[in-house]
C-alpha cells in the first residue's frame, strides 16, 4: 500500500475546522455591527430631521423657551408682552403734564392715575395757604372752608360751612369705600366730636387745611391721622346744590 508524502503545509482536521468557525463567527460579528452602524446613523438623520427630542416626549426648535416643573435648564417660560397702551395726554399742555407728574408723584400713583386737571389746579392753586381759624381766603383758611370751597369749585356741589354740619349732611360710608372728592373726619381735639375734616384724593392721600402746614396733602396711614380718623361721607347728590 501507498503512503501519501508528508507535506510540511498539511493542518491537523480539527485545527481546521477550528479556524474555519472563528473565520464564520468574526465575519457574522463584523456585518451585525454594519448593520447596527447603518441604524443607528439613520436614527440620527430622522432625529436631525424633526427636531432635538427631550424626556416626555417634549420638542423644541431653536428660539424656543422652554422650562421643567423642577429645573430650567438655561431657559425660562416666555415673559408676558409689556402693556403697551399709553394714556393719550396729547390734549394737554406743558404746564398741565408737569402737574399731572407732580402730583401723581406725591400721590404715588402712575400719571395716568392722575385724570381730573381741574382738582389739581385748584389744589395746586391753594397749596400752602396759611391755617387761619374761621379763615375763607388766601389770606388764611381753615379746614372746613377749603373742603367747601374745593368742592364747590371742582366737583359743583354745595356744602354747610362747619365740619360738624359737612359731617351730618353727607351719606357715611365704610374707609374702604372711599372716592376721589369724598370727605374724610377726624377728631383732633375739643368737645366736638368732628373738628377736622379733609377731601379725600387716591391711594389713601387727601387734601385739607392742617393747624402745622396749611392746606397740603396727607396719607390717612400716617399714626397722627389714622388715630385721629373718625369716619368717611360722601356728599348726597340729590341734595346737593351750586351756590
Amino acid at each position: 500500500m501507498k503512503t501519501r508524502p508528508f507535506s510540511r503545509f498539511s493542518i491537523p482536521r480539527h485545527l481546521y475546522i477550528y479556524l474555519l468557525f472563528s473565520f464564520g463567527s468574526m465575519a457574522l460579528f463584523s456585518c451585525s455591527s454594519t448593520l447596527k452602524t447603518a441604524s443607528s446613523n439613520k436614527s440620527a438623520a430622522n432625529t436631525a430631521a424633526k427636531g432635538p427630542r427631550f424626556l416626555d416626549g417634549i420638542s423644541v426648535n431653536p428660539g424656543d423657551r422652554v422650562s421643567s416643573r423642577n429645573k430650567s435648564y438655561g431657559y425660562s417660560e416666555k415673559a408676558p408682552e409689556e402693556d403697551k397702551t399709553e394714556t393719550d395726554n396729547s390734549h394737554l399742555s406743558l404746564n398741565e403734564s408737569t402737574l399731572v407728574s407732580k402730583y401723581a408723584t406725591i400721590l404715588g400713583v402712575e400719571d395716568k392715575k392722575v385724570s381730573n386737571i381741574d382738582l389739581i389746579e385748584e389744589i395746586d392753586d391753594w397749596y400752602g395757604t396759611p391755617y387761619r381759624f374761621g379763615g375763607s381766603s388766601k389770606n388764611g383758611i381753615d379746614c372746613s372752608a377749603f373742603s367747601r370751597t374745593l368742592s364747590n369749585d371742582v366737583f359743583n356741589v354745595s356744602l354747610p360751612r362747619t365740619a360738624e354740619e359737612q359731617y351730618d349732611y353727607c351719606d357715611h360710608i365704610k374707609k374702604s369705600q372711599l372716592k376721589q372728592g369724598d370727605l374724610v373726619f377726624f377728631h383732633t381735639s375739643g368737645r366736638s366730636r368732628i373738628t377736622h375734616v379733609g377731601v379725600y384724593l387716591q391711594n389713601g392721600k387727601f387734601v385739607h387745611a392742617s393747624t402745622s402746614s396749611g392746606v397740603m396733602i396727607s396719607d390717612l396711614d400716617e399714626y397722627y391721622w389714622k388715630r385721629a380718623y373718625r369716619a368717611a361721607g360722601r356728599i348726597p347728590k340729590d341734595n346737593v346744590t351750586k351756590n
